[in-house]
């Protein structure tokens, strides 16, 4: 779910098991951190499937906001499924295409139906489905093209949007979900473009959203996981990772982090790459492909972290290898709960 995100990753039950992986099929719901390509199947300026987007995927820019590759694509390659997902609006998306999964994400969608009216009509999933936690919400309600909102009560929005994401994951649960990987929301205000807005400095009110909804959501995951038998999950720590990747770039190969690598709107009103101009020439060592979207470098930091750190502070209570490999029948069966400091 970012102009930047969160993300929900839904692994279905009625995956059956082979030799090479315990998981055979993932459901994405975000935004255009993962979004795939909906929009170019939707009236909705929100698009990214034009030069220089895709510039090092191997489709080109067929609607994946960064150079190349997305998380959902890199955990996807990860946990050995057969192909890129598709995506839902794509009409050919139907038949054995599914099998392995499909992704549902939208450039700027949220869970509140204020987003959809106030960041751009790419929302397409109904509200039984639309599952996905993100920085847009923050965006939408808590500033303006001229700056923050003058209205803007960060606590309750925090507690509705969290609220509403345990509903309808609670929902998804219903339909057969369980085990749901999220990745929370990044100190997304520190990202190129609203640095430039705010003269260097970070857009503080954005970052404290992203605080505040994180402190709340791991806490809302064990609730669920509590109170719904077979729910599990895998909380990582996107804000975090990225952080320790910002902080200390020469240990992940990066070199620029405060800037993008795509020639971004000169007028500042909108984060993306301006079409038909050449983007860097070396993407490897930059953070940001534009003003708010990473790179598939750093994109493959965060995935592998989330696949198999050690760490709980990356990735809670165990990382997603573990989850995959979850055995659902025991976890149905009374067995004793997965103890994430045996991994």
């Amino acid at each position: 779910m970012l102009i930047l995100f969160s993300i929900l990753l839904i692994f279905p039950r009625f995956s059956t098991a082979t030799i090479e992986s315990n998981v055979q099929a993932m459901f994405v719901f975000g935004d255009s951190i993962v979004e795939a390509g909906n929009n170019v199947f939707l009236d909705t300026a929100a698009k990214c499937n034009y030069f220089p987007y895709g510039v090092d995927f191997p489709l080109g820019a067929i609607g994946r906001c960064t150079n190349g590759k997305t998380p959902a694509d890199l955990l996807g390659l990860f946990l050995g499924l057969p192909h890129l997902l598709p995506v839902f609006y794509d009409p050919q998306t139907r038949g054995s295409s599914i099998l392995a999964g499909v992704n549902y994400a939208s450039d700027g969608a949220g869970i509140l139906d204020s987003t959809r009216q106030s960041v751009s009509r790419s929302i397409f999933v109904s509200s039984k489905r639309r599952v996905a936690a993100n920085f847009s919400d923050y965006m939408a309600n808590c500033t303006t093209p001229s700056g923050v909102a003058a209205e803007c009560d960060l606590q309750s929005l925090t507690e509705l949007l969290i609220r509403n994401y345990t509903n309808l994951l609670t929902r998804a649960y219903d339909f057969g979900a369980r085990k749901f990987v999220v990745f929370n929301l990044p100190q997304a205000g520190c990202a190129p473009f609203f640095k430039r807005q705010n003269n260097g400095s970070c857009a503080d009110i954005l970052n404290e959203g992203s605080t505040l909804c994180n402190n709340a959501l791991r806490p809302a995951l064990e609730n669920l996981s509590e109170d719904l038998r077979g729910f599990s999950f895998v909380y990582i720590n996107t804000s975090g990772i990225i952080n320790e990747i910002i902080n200390d770039p020469a240990t992940y190969g990066l070199k620029v982090t405060n800037g993008s690598c795509c020639f971004a709107d000169p007028e500042g009103l909108r984060p993306l790459c301006v079409e038909g101009t050449e983007p860097c020439p070396d993407r490897s060592i930059y953070a940001y492909y534009d003003g708010s979207h990473p790179t598939e470098k750093l994109y493959m930091h965060l995935t592998a972290k989330a696949y198999s750190s050690d760490l709980q502070t990356e990735a809670y209570p165990f990382n997603v290898e573990v989850l995959a490999n979850l055995n659902y029948s025991l976890m149905l069966t009374g067995a004793p709960s997965f103890n994430a400091s045996d991994h």
